[in-house]
C-alpha cells in the first residue's frame, strides 16, 4: 500500500503536467484585433497533491507594441461575464486570477490572488502595452462558459497631465528665481486667507452659523469626487455666505438697500488690499533677501518641489510604467536642451546690450 502511494503521486504529476502543456498549446489570445471571445473551462485536476477536481481555462491578453504611441494615454478594460445559463447563485463559485507570470501552472495562483465574480461581472484595467493572463476557475461542480472582452479606453486627461508636467518641468528653474511669481502667488493666497478668516468669524454672528458649518462639511465631502462641481459649489457657497453676512451687517446698521452695492464694492476692495498686503509681507519676510533677489534656499525648494510635482504629472500621463519612465527621461532631456539654449541666448543678448551701451558712451 505504501509503495503504491509514490506511483499515484507520479501519475497525478504526469496528468497535471500534460494538461498544462496541452492548455498552453491551445492558449486562446485576446487582443484589439480579437476583442471578445467565449471560454468554456475544461475539467482539470487542481493541485499535484490534491484530488480536488474543478474546471479551469487560461486566456492571454496581448497588448500593442510600445512603438504605437497613439495608445499612450489609453488603458485596456478587461471584463468577464458568466453565460446566461449559469444561475446567479453560482456566480460566486467562478473565480478569476489576473497575472503576468507565463510560467505559472494553470490555475496555480496564490489563494489571495483569486477574485470571485460579483454581481455577474468581473472587471479590471491594464496597460495597453502589456501581456497578461486570465485564469478562470469553476469551483465545485459548476460548469458552463464565460465571455471575456477587452476594450481600449482613451483617457484624454492623461494627455493633459503630460502637457502640465512638461510645462512645469520646463518652468521650474525659471519660476523659482522669478520675484513677480512669489509676489503674485502670495497675494492670491493672502486674499484667500482673508476671505476664509472673515467668513469663519462672521458666520459665528449669524443665528444659523453652526448649521452652515455642518452643511459645508457634508457638501465638501460629498462633492470631493467631482472636482468641477467642488469648484463651482465652493464658489457659489462662498458668494452666498458673503452676501448673507454683509446683508446681515448692513441691516443691523440700518442702511438702505441702495447702499448695499457701494458697500459691496468697498468691502471687496478692502479684502483684496488686505490680502495683497498680507501676501506682500510674507514675501518680504520669508522669501526675498536683502539684495532684492529670491533667497537661494527658498528658490531651491520651490524648484525641486515643482519638479517633483511635474514628475508626478508625467507618471500619471500613461498607464504603462516603462513608457512613463521613458516619457519622464525624454521630458527632462528636452527641457534641459531648451533651458541651455535659452540661457545662451540671454547671455548673448546681455553681451550685445552691454557692447551697445559701451559704444554709445564712447561716442558721447
Amino acid at each position: 500500500m505504501g509503495s503504491s502511494s509514490p506511483s499515484l503521486t507520479l501519475l497525478y504529476s504526469l496528468i497535471f503536467a500534460s494538461s498544462v502543456f496541452l492548455s498552453r498549446a491551445t492558449l486562446k489570445v485576446l487582443d484589439p484585433e480579437n476583442p471578445a471571445l467565449d471560454v468554456t473551462p475544461s475539467r482539470l485536476h487542481g493541485h499535484v497533491f490534491s484530488r480536488d477536481v474543478f474546471f479551469c481555462e487560461r486566456v492571454k491578453v496581448s497588448g500593442h507594441s510600445r512603438w504605437k504611441l497613439s495608445s499612450y494615454a489609453s488603458s485596456f478594460r478587461v471584463t468577464l461575464a458568466p453565460s446566461a445559463v449559469i444561475p446567479e447563485r453560482l456566480h460566486s463559485k467562478i473565480q478569476v486570477c489576473f497575472h503576468r507570470n507565463a510560467s505559472l501552472g494553470l490555475c496555480q495562483c496564490e489563494k489571495d490572488d483569486w477574485r470571485a465574480v460579483q454581481k455577474g461581472l468581473w472587471r479590471t484595467a491594464m496597460s495597453p502595452y502589456e501581456e497578461r493572463y486570465v485564469d478562470v476557475k469553476f469551483v465545485g461542480d459548476t460548469s458552463g462558459s464565460v465571455s471575456i472582452a477587452v476594450d481600449e479606453d482613451l483617457q484624454q486627461w492623461r494627455l493633459m497631465c503630460l502637457a502640465a508636467g512638461f510645462v512645469l518641468l520646463l518652468l521650474a528653474s525659471i519660476v523659482s528665481s522669478w520675484v513677480p511669481f512669489y509676489y503674485s502667488t502670495s497675494m492670491a493666497i493672502g486674499v484667500f486667507l482673508v476671505i476664509i478668516f472673515l467668513l469663519f468669524q462672521g458666520m459665528k454672528l449669524l443665528p444659523t452659523g453652526r448649521k452652515n458649518f455642518f452643511y459645508l462639511s457634508i457638501y465638501g465631502s460629498v462633492l470631493s469626487f467631482y472636482p468641477f462641481l467642488v469648484q463651482l459649489g465652493a464658489g457659489t457657497f462662498v458668494l452666498h455666505q458673503t452676501s448673507t453676512l454683509v446683508n446681515s451687517i448692513l441691516v443691523n446698521f440700518g442702511l438702505s438697500e441702495e447702499m448695499h452695492y457701494p458697500v459691496y464694492i468697498f468691502v471687496l476692495v478692502g479684502i483684496v488690499l488686505a490680502g495683497a498686503g498680507l501676501g506682500y509681507w510674507m514675501v518680504r519676510k520669508f522669501v526675498i533677501s536683502k539684495d532684492g533677489s529670491v533667497d537661494d534656499e527658498v528658490a531651491q525648494f520651490v524648484k525641486w518641489a515643482t519638479r517633483i510635482i511635474a514628475s508626478t504629472f508625467i507618471f500619471q500621463s500613461t498607464f504603462d510604467t516603462p513608457l512613463a519612465m521613458a516619457a519622464l527621461v525624454s521630458s527632462w532631456a528636452i527641457c534641459t536642451l531648451i533651458l541651455k539654449w535659452w540661457y545662451r541666448m540671454r547671455d548673448h543678448m546681455r553681451v550685445a546690450a552691454a557692447a551697445a551701451t559701451a559704444t554709445t558712451t564712447e561716442h558721447e
